[in-house]
């Protein structure tokens, strides 16, 4: 079953109360497992409760093909149909997510890579809208992740996007992870001389993003670092590092909504997926990971391959 570029529908929906979502401009139409859409966050439920009831009477309308008309009808029409694909996937392949991002990085064409970057940083930036911080940091650690596989520099353009388009709340953590990923690139790279000008325009055009560096290297003095060998590209499997460790990547939850209340603890998210620092990911749902009672036999997944998905080909 390939993904149509107008809708989505997940299997087995036969007996399971569903919700449309319209995404963008174009209101590409996804059909999904509303329970599922509302354990996910508030933010879901809260919209989907308030959805009023479709009239049963519609004298003089022709009903569409799939007779939909009972179904709850939810629009966003402010987000990227692609990067919701990408939600969808999140939703229901929550423990295999890693997996699915890395082979699309091994099957999807070359030029297609920025767009997934691209479509990561807007998952990121909905996940902090919508207060879904899972999420949002599963979508923090598949671009250092993608960073690290092609050894990318951090962008001006980038940067500019952050502290130019992006609202601080909702950014705050990736700009953390891009300030770092620049010092790194200012302090080691090739592109640490090409980069200097367009920099220096940066910190004169957005004065925070300059605070925001000067603080990071003032914390990596205090703690010893090397900027030039700290990469944030490198996230290390555990949090409580030995000191060798620490001066070549940085700690798993570094960039993590929780980061300030875990501390040196075990991640959460890996908890949650069935990990320990010297397991492998297991690959099933487990308790806790998706609050709904919809049985695995009835919970099919609309994502069944990669190459299946349009964001992959978006020529």
């Amino acid at each position: 079953m390939r993904w149509s570029a107008n809708k989505t529908v997940v299997g087995s929906l036969e007996g399971c109360e569903v919700v449309r979502v319209l995404v963008g401009e174009e209101q590409r139409d996804f059909t999904l497992h509303r329970k599922l859409l509302c354990d996910s966050c508030a933010f879901f439920r809260t919209h989907i409760e308030a959805i009023p009831s479709p009239s049963n009477s519609k004298d003089g309308e022709e009903e569409e093909e799939d007779d939909d008309e009972g179904d709850s009808v939810l629009w966003l029409p402010n987000e990227a149909p692609d990067m919701f694909e990408i939600f969808v996937l999140w939703l229901y392949q929550r423990p295999r997510f890693p997996s699915f991002i890395d082979y699309a990085l091994q099957t999807m064409c070359p030029e297609k890579f920025r767009t997934l970057r691209t479509n990561l940083v807007h998952l990121h930036l909905f996940a902090a809208v919508i207060d879904l911080p899972a999420m949002q940091d599963a979508a923090m650690d598949a671009l250092q992740d993608m960073y690290l596989r092609f050894d990318w520099d951090m962008s001006p353009r980038f940067l500019a996007f952050l502290y130019g388009d992006c609202d601080v709340q909702h950014a705050v953590r990736l700009r953390k992870w891009a300030v770092a990923m620049l010092a790194w690139t200012l302090h080691g790279a090739d592109k640490a001389v090409t980069m200097a000008g367009p920099v220096e325009k940066l910190f004169v055009a957005y004065p925070e993003l300059q605070a925001d560096y000067h603080m990071h290297l003032q914390k990596m003095v205090q703690s010893r670092a090397d900027v030039r060998i700290k990469n944030p590209q490198l996230r290390l499997p555990v949090n409580k590092l030995k000191s060798g460790e620490r001066f070549f990547g940085y700690r798993l939850c570094t960039f993590h909504s929780h980061r300030a209340t875990v501390g040196e603890g075990t991640c959460p998210h890996a908890l949650a997926l069935g990990h320990s620092p010297a397991a492998q990911p297991v690959p099933k749902r487990h308790k806790g990971e998706a609050e709904s009672d919809i049985s695995d036999a009835d919970l099919i997944s609309p994502v069944r391959d990669l190459n299946e998905i349009s964001y992959l080909d978006l020529s």
